[in-house]
């Protein structure tokens, strides 16, 4: 009813101006009775129309307005009378109707305030002491300064004021916490001031003979009332919902009222002290109020300091049940039963449970029955525990459709607490990040070609099994098994092919195998088996020679019958033997056997340490290399899979032998390994490469990635080294990219950190090599921060495969990405390794497929470095 509150308005506003500026007559004099019953019915006619939650407020108004009816119509019969006597039954129903409307305001406030808000009635004292203040001086003060004014006289013409200012303060009050200053509550107010104003003005002129009717203070008792009544038109008369209005922070508008309230007793106070006006009663009056609306405005600042307080942590706690809400762990709170009182969304979005469902129900329940006595246990440990104590424990939980996930679960003791009287338990779903890690250890201890055990896992084995006390007669034996030609294989039929073959003489090698027997892919075409149950060496050669017959029968692959020859050599293991040296022995014996003419059965025997010289030739051929310029370095490109862009490249060593020609790194870097040679070649490596890189740089920024072993880590002065090399080629140690095994990193974690520690904080960058192949990958790569992680060719082999085959992959990317290190594919062989590489977010790859390794003429081209400044 927007436009009705107006029209009220404005009829107002005309029978107002008509009572003033017509000449005075009983018919006139009725406008101020119209008025207040024009208002009832407006305040009925609101009360049908928007139906308010608590009708009291509004009813005690009618009854007001009633009385106010009553006092105007008095009045009207008194008016033409010249003997009236001050207090009349008008002025009665006057203070009749302000008791009414005080009632009405101050429940209306009521309703209006927030429940934060509950300082709010000294703001109304405040506001009340200064209307107090203004009736005391305007009507209580005369009567002090002239002694003919009765006493009663005073008191009944003081009354109305006081109680009415009461209700003004009240309808201020409700106005400043109405929501956005509503109209309902700010036309209240307006109308209670009006009606103040005419009855405080009225009364001095009463008790003073100098009231007269017609006047502007009787003409405000006609607009009075229907400004009241404009209010009830008005819908936001209707307070439903308290938490609907804002709280009771103070605004700029409300602030200055306040102030100006405040201040108003303290300001009359210095005028009258410094003007000598005003009786000593006055004074010791307005004393009185300045001082109590002091002390009501500290406590409404206090309150105020109160409620942004609450307001602060209800706004935290809010935050913190928004992220509860919306994060994807469980969090549940648990009672001292172990009962669950409350749990978070995150239940059914990871469980798939109904979080309804299981409110009252033991936490326990959740847990998969074979974990569920292990987790009550910790469960209840922590119920004896003090408070804030914290358990931790990793479970499989079951889902709705019952899959099982594992959980990382965080129980803390809150029993007792303020904020939350329980204990709050966290499940995170791990599950992915264990089934990874299981699979890494997998691949760690097992080779991923054949699913047999690797070397990591054959020696451990071996080691155990020497460990153990067992009689002479049933010692541990060891087979080498290394197949006769099988590069022939690869390089007429393909690596495909030979893979395959593999395979199939791994699942061979496992048939003729014992339950107890360990078989192991060494590497390459070098399988091994750990015999450990009774027979001995007669067991041995009988295992032996059934898996040679074996062997013999082809394999039909790619159209081709494929018969393969083994050299097989068997050691003994001998009390206080090592693993080490007992699979020396028996590899020593496999050469044995392939001397004799390939396909051979041979046992170990002291004298074949003679064949050792072998490995010594080596040694002392390596002595010299470097003195004789056999060695040099060859450079593989390193290209960015997003761009193209080439951004280093790694060094890699080669040695040509004067009469073997080029030999592998894998058969003399081993050598060079044992015999010590490593360090002095390894430094030639470093000083090699970072000058031949300083190079490079003349046509932009490249790195250069160089291999460091476990023997160099070792050394005392590596670091010194590397600096020395750094300073004197010129390059920078962010263009140095060192790389270490993952086996490398594991077994040499102490110095390795220590030492690549130090070179980071050079600014060399330190890549970790062959990730995926070592034990407990995550764990280490969470342990030692590394910028590079260099992703080994037997995952990259398969990133093109099919789901399944690329998972470990895509996943091992998706967790560097997440780590944010840089990551490197090693051996890219076909176009749709590269597609796929890129499609999983991997930084950098390296392969034949994109460059083979160069000679140093052939990079510097590449880079475009001008040939003869570089030399």
């Amino acid at each position: 009813m927007p436009s009705s509150r107006y029209l009220l308005l404005i009829v107002a506003a005309l029978l107002t101006a008509v009572y003033v500026g017509a000449p005075w007559s009983v018919s006139v004099e009725l406008l101020r009775v119209a008025a207040p019953a024009i208002g009832i019915g407006a305040v009925l006619c609101g009360m049908v129309v928007h139906r308010p939650a608590r009708a009291a407020p509004w009813v005690a108004i009618v009854v007001a307005l009633g009385l106010l009816v009553a006092a105007h119509a008095v009045w009207a019969t008194l008016a033409d009378s010249d003997d009236v006597t001050f207090p009349t039954l008008a002025d009665a129903l006057h203070v009749g109707f302000w008791v009414m409307m005080l009632l009405a305001t101050v429940e209306l406030s009521r309703q209006s305030r927030s429940e934060h808000d509950a300082f709010g009635g000294y703001e109304i004292g405040i506001i009340a002491i200064a209307v107090g203040v203004a009736v005391w001086l305007v009507v209580a003060e005369p009567y002090f300064s002239d002694r003919d004014i009765g006493f009663g006289a005073t008191a009944w013409a003081a009354g109305a004021p006081l109680i009415g200012g009461l209700a003004f303060a009240a309808a201020v009050r409700g106005a400043a916490a109405s929501a956005y200053r509503s109209f309902a509550p700010v036309a209240l107010m307006c109308g209670v001031g009006v009606q103040l104003v005419a009855d405080m003005t009225r009364g001095t002129q009463e008790i003073r003979g100098e009231f007269e009717s017609g006047g502007l203070i009787a003409g405000l008792g006609v607009a009075a009332p229907l400004v009241i009544a404009a209010a009830a038109l008005d819908r936001t008369m209707a307070v439903r919902n308290r938490a609907s209005v804002p709280n009771a922070a103070l605004g700029v508008g409300r602030t200055v009222g306040l102030t100006v309230a405040v201040l108003s007793p303290m300001t009359v106070l210095m005028a009258l002290l410094v003007s000598g006006l005003g009786s000593g009663t006055t004074i010791l009056v307005v004393s009185i109020a300045a001082f109590l609306a002091v002390i009501l405005a500290l406590a409404r600042m206090w309150g105020l300091l109160d409620a942004v307080r609450l307001l602060t942590e209800r706004r935290g706690q809010d935050r913190l049940a928004a992220m509860v809400e919306h994060s994807s762990d469980v969090v549940m709170l648990v009672d001292e039963s172990g009962d669950i009182k409350y749990a978070s969304p995150g239940l059914t979005a990871t469980l798939g449970h109904r979080a309804a469902d299981w409110i009252g129900r033991p936490i326990v329940d959740l847990i998969a029955e074979e974990d569920r006595a292990a987790a009550a246990a910790e469960v209840e440990r922590l119920f004896v525990d003090p408070i804030d104590a914290t358990v931790r424990f990793e479970s499989s939980l079951v889902r709705v459709d019952g899959e099982r996930r594992w959980m990382e679960a965080t129980f803390v003791n809150l029993l007792g607490g303020d904020a939350v009287d329980g204990i709050v338990a966290t499940f995170r779903d791990v599950t992915e990040q264990r089934d990874l890690e299981r699979k890494l250890s997998h691949r760690a201890f097992h080779d991923e070609l054949t699913g047999l055990a690797n070397r990591a896992l054959f020696l451990n084995r071996m080691d155990h099994a020497l460990s153990v006390d067992r009689p002479e007669a049933d010692p541990v034996v060891v087979l080498f098994v290394d197949l006769d030609d099988f590069k022939s294989v690869n390089d007429a039929l393909g690596h495909g092919v030979g893979d395959q073959l593999l395979r199939a003489i791994a699942d061979r090698i496992k048939t003729a195998s014992g339950r107890s027997d360990t078989p192991a892919r060494l590497g390459g075409d070098e399988f091994a088996l750990l015999l450990e149950d009774r027979g001995g060496i007669d067991r041995a050669i009988e295992l032996a020679e059934r898996l040679l017959d074996a062997l013999r029968s082809p394999v039909r692959l790619a159209g081709h019958d494929l018969a393969v020859l083994a050299s097989v050599g068997v050691a003994v293991a001998v009390p206080g033997m090592t693993t080490s040296s007992l699979l020396r022995d028996a590899d020593i014996a496999m050469y044995e056997a392939k001397r004799a003419g390939k396909g051979q059965i041979k046992i170990f025997d002291p004298a074949m340490l003679l064949g050792v010289t072998t490995h010594l030739e080596d040694r002392s051929a390596l002595s010299t290399a470097l003195e004789n310029r056999e060695m040099r370095l060859v450079y593989q490109p390193l290209v960015d899979l997003r761009t193209g862009e080439v951004l280093g490249a790694e060094a890699l060593l080669r040695w040509t032998h004067p009469t073997r020609g080029d030999v592998s790194p894998s058969e003399f870097v081993p050598v060079a390994e044992r015999s010590g040679l490593i360090k002095e070649i390894g430094e030639w490596v470093l000083n090699e490469a970072m000058n031949e890189a300083a190079a490079w740089q003349a046509c932009g920024p490249r790195h250069v990635s160089i291999n460091v072993s476990a023997v160099q880590l070792r050394t005392d002065d590596f670091v010194e080294h590397v600096a020395a090399a750094l300073a004197s080629s010129g390059l920078a140690p962010q263009q140095l990219l060192l790389e270490v095994t993952e086996t490398v990193l594991v077994d040499e974690i102490e110095s390795a950190s220590d030492a690549l520690n130090v070179l980071r904080q050079l600014g060399v960058r330190v890549a970790i090599d062959d990730f995926g192949t070592g034990y407990c990958s995550l764990t280490y790569l969470q342990k030692f921060p590394v910028d590079i992680v260099k992703i080994d060719r037997q995952f990259v082999d398969e990133v093109d495969g099919d789901e399944q085959r690329s998972s470990l992959a895509r996943m091992i990317l998706q967790m560097t990405s997440s780590m944010g290190v840089t990551s490197v594919a090693e051996g890219i062989e076909r176009p749709g390794q590269i597609t796929a590489l890129r499609q999983f977010g991997c930084d950098i790859g390296q392969g034949f497929l994109l460059s083979h390794p160069l000679e140093v003429d052939m990079i510097r081209q590449r880079f475009g470095v001008d040939l003869v400044a570089a030399g």
